[in-house]
């Protein structure tokens, strides 16, 4: 991810320089765009007077960085920790305490929330163009080196808070949530989790680090209609209840009945100007410290009822519904 965000920044002419402990790695990223390369972050802030920085390292240490940056730093305008804002709930909250009382503005990096596709069919949803959602199904699955997934954390840490995110603005309130996961290397690497709402909405997840190609989709069945969604190729189908399955799907307009949409953009490039915008207007970004530490507490319990085998409560209170 952090050659990514320095690929973008650079394209943004945003980017003053690369830093990383392991400086050869540094020094490559650094030399394709023309920037500065560093050992240690604090020699670059420090050098460079920077106005935002990103995180972009191991998982366990984006809380112990981020936490060190605000406390020293007072110039500095704002952060951007990539997701998940940290390891576990209590080192979450702990850095966004510090976060908050320095007013430094935080962005975390759910960079599925930015994703266009995701975007317009929050939109759909909220508008009642499908009715009152009743099941939710979520499949993100793909694969990861074994060497890397110490690094990452486990499944829910990993890609699970992209879709613990999303459910959080679709769905609110008392719910049970149940997780079934297998390990690799005695790490959550494969889990289920099914969560129920007294609303009667259902959600369900299927994450895998250990599949052969890669799936990202969402299906919404409400009282009215369907929303499915491809992720990767950025499109949308909605269709009512009522509509044979051959139905014409080749017009763009919305709500048309049997639509598909097709919307492009890089998401991490969306996550990128919202942070830089954050920086120049003290605007919130979409997604912020109250968000990463919602789907860390939705992380948290999958990983308590997957350890147990039991059901968990929870009770998602979120600003956005």
């Amino acid at each position: 991810m952090g050659r990514i965000h320095a690929r973008i920044l650079s394209n943004m002419r945003a980017l003053a320089g690369v830093a990383d402990k392991e400086f050869e790695k540094a020094e490559q990223v650094a030399g394709m765009y023309g920037s500065p390369a560093y050992r240690e972050y604090s020699e670059m802030i420090e050098e460079l007077k920077l106005d935002g920085i990103i995180i972009s390292t191991p998982t366990g240490t984006h809380a112990e960085i981020a936490e060190a940056i605000a406390k020293k730093y007072d110039g500095l305008r704002g952060i951007l920790i990539e997701k998940p804002l940290a390891s576990t709930l209590r080192d979450a909250k702990k850095v966004a305490d510090t976060l908050r009382k320095r007013r430094v503005c935080t962005l975390i990096g759910h960079s599925e929330i930015y994703n266009p596709v995701v975007e317009r069919a929050l939109e759909l949803i909220h508008r009642g163009e499908i009715g009152q959602p009743h099941t939710v199904i979520h499949d993100r699955r793909g694969y990861v080196q074994p060497s890397r997934i110490a690094s990452l954390g486990d499944v829910f840490e990993d890609i699970g808070v992209h879709d613990f995110d999303i459910m959080s603005r679709i769905s609110k309130g008392p719910a049970k949530l149940y997780a079934q996961c297998n390990t690799r290397s005695g790490i959550l690497n494969m889990g289920t989790v099914m969560v129920k709402f007294e609303s009667g909405t259902e959600h369900f997840f299927h994450l895998s680090r250990q599949y052969v190609g890669r799936k990202r989709s969402m299906d919404v069945s409400g009282s009215k209609g369907t929303l499915s969604l491809d992720l990767f190729g950025q499109i949308i189908k909605i269709q009512d209840l009522d509509e044979a399955p051959e139905a014409d799907g080749r017009t763009l307009s919305l709500p048309e009945r049997g639509a598909t949409i097709k919307v492009y953009g890089e998401p991490v490039q969306q996550v990128i100007t919202d942070f830089l915008n954050c920086i120049e207007t003290s605007q919130p970004p979409k997604v912020g410290l109250d968000d990463g530490l919602l789907a860390l507490e939705i992380v948290e319990a999958a990983r308590k009822s997957a350890k147990d085998e039991k059901p968990i409560d929870i009770n998602i209170q979120s600003k956005h519904l």
